[in-house]
């Protein structure tokens, strides 16, 4: 038998009840058995002892613990004047920021609610979960008048659509979660490394890696969703011992996922940006360093932009057509 009809007579893994769509994320997302890898038993306390070598001089300054999560880790290595605005700057809920929430939300009952509900009837129970959770969030929303919860609810409704035309149902063989907290103390619990991640679906088989970690992003791709997500690689293999198989982002406007396979070179790259970040944080809250001003599109709502100069520099010449 040549080639052409070696491959012409291969089985396919193509499930008839899926669309294109579906089924093109399911082959990106779902990694073959044999491609799987199977790791050493001390990794975990490897990665542990490597991160806590990066502070070990600084950390018995700390009086509070200090909590790092993705957010902090991108803000320290794009602008630390920034991230130094964030910390004394309240939050405020606005509403843009809760059509993620809220189609979380609706991912989340989607896996565990029976009978299934169609796309706008789980956005009227977010909407009523989230409401009464009596938090910032839920006041926020309760607060909104009728036009504006209106069109919140239809652009999430679209989202969810879109989710359910582009995503493959997740089965409960494939031990789907939604919102799964990590916490790694290092130091003691003087540092915390904290995640919340989006999805997974699958789980390691002893040491063997065969979890996959989705981020479900509604917006558009920009490059620290990478980085993102090589921390909570970090985070799965020092909670449970063993890295996920595979990270993805699934952009739920587009349909789309972009895939990454975690091998020890991911790994490596992710502890080195994580330790140098905390060490990082660290100079900054003990007021060792001055924080660095790095211009950048984030010069646009940045809460200090007026007083820095060089992102009044970088916002003129983005506005006159030198940046892009």
């Amino acid at each position: 038998m040549d080639t052409t009809d070696s491959l012409a007579n291969k089985p396919t893994s193509n499930d008839p009840r899926l669309t294109p769509a579906q089924q093109a994320t399911l082959d990106l997302i779902r990694l073959p058995v044999e491609e799987r890898i199977t790791h050493k038993s001390t990794l975990r306390a490897q990665i542990q002892l490597e991160l806590e070598k990066e502070t070990v001089d600084l950390v018995d300054q700390i009086e509070e613990p200090l909590w790092v999560s993705k957010r902090q880790l991108q803000a320290v290595t794009s602008c630390e004047a920034l991230y130094e605005a964030q910390q004394v700057e309240p939050f405020e809920w606005k509403l843009p920021m809760t059509r993620g929430q809220i189609f979380h939300k609706c991912v989340e009952l989607s896996i565990h609610i029976s009978p299934p509900r169609a796309a706008p009837e789980l956005v009227d129970e977010a909407l009523v979960s989230l409401m009464n959770r009596g938090d910032a969030l839920a006041d926020f929303l309760l607060d909104l008048n009728d036009v504006e919860r209106a069109e919140i609810r239809s652009e999430v409704a679209s989202l969810l659509q879109t989710f359910f035309d582009t995503f493959p149902p997740l089965r409960p063989a494939w031990s789907p979660t939604t919102e799964l907290p990590r916490k790694v103390l290092l130091h003691r619990g003087k540092i915390v490394l904290q995640g919340r991640f989006d999805l997974t679906v699958g789980e390691p088989d002893e040491l063997t890696a065969g979890r996959v970690l989705l981020e479900l992003k509604t917006g558009r791709a920009v490059p620290h969703h990478l980085d993102d997500l090589r921390f909570y690689a970090l985070l799965e293999t020092l909670v449970v011992g063993v890295p996920p198989s595979l990270l993805a982002s699934f952009y739920v406007d587009a349909g789309t996922v972009q895939v990454e396979a975690v091998d020890e070179d991911l790994l490596r790259s992710a502890i080195r940006r994580t330790g140098n970040s905390i060490s990082r944080l660290v100079q900054l809250r003990l007021k060792k360093v001055q924080p660095e001003r790095r211009p950048s599109g984030s010069c646009r709502w940045c809460p200090i932009a007026d007083d820095c100069r060089p992102g009044q520099s970088w916002l003129e010449e983005a506005g006159g057509g030198g940046a892009w």
